[in-house]
C-alpha cells in the first residue's frame, strides 16, 4: 500500500482533540465514538496524531519503516530497551525469529496446568469469604506468577516483583519530558539487579526457564546480556500489566451482565469467543505509539517527520466500515481485531496471554458461577494511561461459590 496514494481522500481536517481528556472512566463507547467521528486521522492538541480507522491502523502497524516503534519507545522510562518492541526491522526481525519458538500455542499449552494450579490456590483463599476484590485477589497476582514460572524464577518473589513493576509503570512517561523520582529509580535498579542475577545463573548453566533455554542454543545468533534484560523488562512492564488490566476490564463487565455469565456457566466452550469480543470492544492497550520517520500524507493529512502517531486500537476495533453495529458486544461475531497489534510488531506473547485469560475465566466460573458487583461499587478505568485498567473490582457471591 502506498503511503502517498491509497490512503488519501478529500476529507477535510477534523477538530483538534486531546486523548487525555476523553471520558474513558465509565465506558469506552462514547470516547471511541468521539475519535471515530473526528475522522480516520485526528490531530491532537499535543501536536501528534491519532489513527482511528481499521484501514489506516493496519497501514501504520504494517509499515515500521514509515511509522517507527523503536523511536516511540526510545523515550519510555525504562532502564533498558524493551525487546523486541523497542526495535524495528531488521533488528526486530532477528529477535522475533529467535523468540518465536518459545511463544507458540504448544508452549502456552505446556504452561496451562501450572497456571490452573496457581489460579486454584488463589481462589482457595477467597471462595469461602463470599466477597473479594477480583483485581487485588486474583487479576493482579496471577500474571506475575506465570512470568516467574516461564522464566524459571521462585514464585515467592511475586510480591517484590509487583512492587518494582508498579513503581516503574506508575511513572512511565512516553513524552520523555520528566525525570524519574528517586523511588522509581530505586525500583528500576532493584529489578535490574534481580534480573541480572538470574541472567548470570542461566549463563553459567545453573538457571532454568526461558532464558536458560535461549542461552543453551548454539551459534553466534543469540541474545547478549543487555538484550536478555530488555526481554525480561518487556514481560514485566508490559506482559504482566496488560493481562492484569484485561482481566480487570473483563470482570467489571461480567459482574453486571448476568445473562452473559449464565451463558458462560452453561457452556464454558464459549469462553474463548467471549474473550476475543471483550478484547475487541475494550482493549487494555487502547492506543499504541509510533513515530513518523518521514513526511507522510494519510487521508489528506500531512504528518511531518518526527510526529507522534497513536494507533487508537480501541476505535479501530469498532470501525463501522468493517462491522455492523460495531459498538454492540456480540461474542458470536468472527472478527480479527487489532488488540494484539498487527504487522511485524504483533504481540509475541499472544498465545500466552490468551491462555492466561481463558484459564482465569474458566476456573472462576467453574467455582463461582454466581456473583455480582458489591453494593455501591463503581469500577472506573485509570485514565490517561498507556495501559488502561481498573484498580478495583469488588464482587460478592455465595460463600463457598454455590448458587444463591
Amino acid at each position: 500500500m502506498s503511503e502517498d496514494t491509497d490512503l488519501r481522500s478529500p476529507s477535510a481536517p477534523g477538530e483538534v482533540l486531546s486523548i487525555e481528556e476523553l471520558p474513558m472512566a465509565d465506558g469506552r463507547t462514547e470516547p471511541y465514538g468521539i475519535l471515530r467521528d473526528a475522522g480516520p486521522i485526528v490531530r491532537l492538541k499535543n501536536g501528534g496524531f491519532a489513527v482511528t480507522s481499521r484501514e489506516a491502523a493496519d497501514h501504520v502497524l504494517r509499515n515500521p519503516e514509515i511509522f517507527s516503534s523503536k523511536q516511540a519507545f526510545d523515550t519510555l522510562g525504562s532502564p533498558v530497551r524493551l525487546l523486541p518492541i523497542a526495535f524495528d526491522p531488521p533488528d526486530h526481525t532477528r529477535y522475533r525469529r529467535m523468540l518465536q519458538p518459545f511463544f507458540t500455542p504448544r508452549t502456552a499449552a505446556l504452561l496451562e496446568q501450572s497456571s490452573r494450579d496457581q489460579v486454584g490456590r488463589m481462589m482457595d483463599l477467597i471462595i469461602d469469604r463470599g466477597s473479594c476484590d477480583v483485581v487485588a485477589d486474583l487479576a493482579r497476582l496471577f500474571p506475575p506468577e506465570v512470568f516467574l514460572t516461564l522464566f524459571g524464577l521462585p514464585l515467592d518473589d511475586r510480591d517484590r516483583l509487583l512492587v518494582w513493576k508498579d513503581a516503574i509503570i506508575a511513572f512511565a512517561d512516553l513524552s520523555g519530558s520528566a525525570e524519574p523520582p528517586p523511588q522509581v529509580m530505586e525500583s528500576a535498579v532493584q529489578l535490574f539487579e534481580y534480573i541480572s542475577a538470574h541472567l548470570a545463573e542461566c549463563r553459567q548453566g545453573r538457571g532454568s526457564g526461558l532464558l536458560a533455554e535461549l542461552f543453551a542454543g548454539t551459534g553466534d545468533d543469540s541474545l547478549n546480556d543487555e538484550e536478555a534484560l530488555g526481554l525480561c523488562f518487556l514481560f514485566i512492564l508490559a506482559g504482566i500489566d496488560s493481562v492484569t488490566s484485561a482481566l480487570s476490564l473483563m470482570f467489571a463487565k461480567l459482574a453486571v451482565e448476568p445473562e452473559l455469565r449464565r451463558q458462560i456457566v452453561e457452556d464454558p466452550s464459549i469462553i474463548s469467543e467471549v474473550i476475543e469480543e471483550m478484547l475487541r470492544v475494550d482493549p487494555a492497550n487502547s492506543v499504541v505509539p509510533r513515530v513518523a520517520t518521514r513526511d507522510v500524507e494519510l487521508h489528506g493529512h500531512l504528518i511531518p517527520a518526527g510526529s507522534n502517531v497513536g494507533v487508537a486500537l480501541g476505535a479501530a476495533n469498532r470501525d463501522p466500515v468493517e462491522l455492523d453495529n460495531p459498538d454492540t458486544f456480540d461474542f458470536r461475531r468472527k472478527y480479527n481485531h487489532l488488540t494484539f497489534g498487527g504487522g511485524p510488531h504483533r504481540c509475541v506473547g499472544v498465545h500466552l496471554a490468551r491462555m492466561e485469560l481463558k484459564v482465569v475465566l474458566e476456573e472462576w466460573h467453574r467455582r463461582i458461577p454466581d456473583y455480582e458487583l458489591a453494593p455501591g461499587a463503581r469500577p472506573q478505568v485509570n485514565w490517561p494511561s498507556g495501559v488502561i485498567g481498573i484498580s478495583s473490582v469488588p464482587v460478592v457471591f455465595p460463600p463457598g461459590g454455590g448458587t444463591r
